[in-house]
């Protein structure tokens, strides 16, 4: 009865929170997982044709050929026809996207033959998934998971399996939901432990863990 009461009482305060992180998120969506600011390491490669460019204003230059191979949605967005007004750069179209240019240096390395560059944390690993996922890259989801798998990426470890369910949830990324809701057995689920993560669940994800966990 005890624990029920303390799982309504976490239920109203994430539900009473929910417009202050949404704002917050709003002004700094990845700040809770510090990303590095300064510019990621770079590769030369040539007859690029297009740029672009990271929240924090870092530009890649990349081939629009390797971009649609690897996603259809940028085969379909670089298929319609450029805006007049469009920035140009040495003679190359800019496309602003909201990803750090840590991610998008992770992203991007994955795609050249050069030297991956993967995330140093499993959160990280979870927006770089998420960001695949948006932009319909399946094949860059599956090889990073397969790395996650062979123990190159970082692990979730102890109670932050409970941090990871509440992300995957948010993003959607349905098998490490369902691997870290598992990893969350190992834990009591109180207030103690869950701390400054309660921030991080949104709309029912805190009521579905708990749901599973029961």
């Amino acid at each position: 009865m005890c624990k029920t009461r303390e799982l309504l009482v976490m239920l109203n305060l994430v539900q009473a929170g929910s417009a202050l992180y949404l704002v917050r998120d709003q002004e700094d969506p990845q700040a809770r997982i510090n990303w590095t600011p300064s510019p990621p390491e770079t590769f030369d490669v040539s007859d690029t044709n297009l740029i672009i460019r990271s929240s924090d204003l870092i530009d890649f230059r990349v081939h629009k050929s390797i971009l649609a191979t690897t996603s259809s949605f940028f085969e379909d967005l670089l298929s319609l026809p450029q805006p007049s007004d469009s920035e140009i750069v040495d003679g190359l179209p800019v496309v602003q996207l909201p990803e750090s240019s840590e991610l998008l240096n992770s992203l991007i390395s994955i795609l050249y033959p050069v030297r991956t560059v993967l995330p140093n944390s499993y959160e990280k690993v979870l927006h770089l998934l998420a960001a695949c996922q948006k932009y319909e890259m399946v094949s860059v989801q599956s090889f990073i998971r397969a790395e996650v798998n062979r123990g190159t990426c970082p692990v979730p470890k102890g109670a932050e399996a409970f941090s990871v369910y509440a992300i995957a949830s948010a993003k959607e990324l349905i098998p490490e939901m369902e691997n870290s809701a598992r990893l969350t057995l190992d834990h009591p689920m109180t207030f103690e432990l869950l701390g400054e993560r309660l921030r991080l669940f949104e709309g029912s994800a805190l009521q579905n863990l708990a749901s599973f966990r029961k």
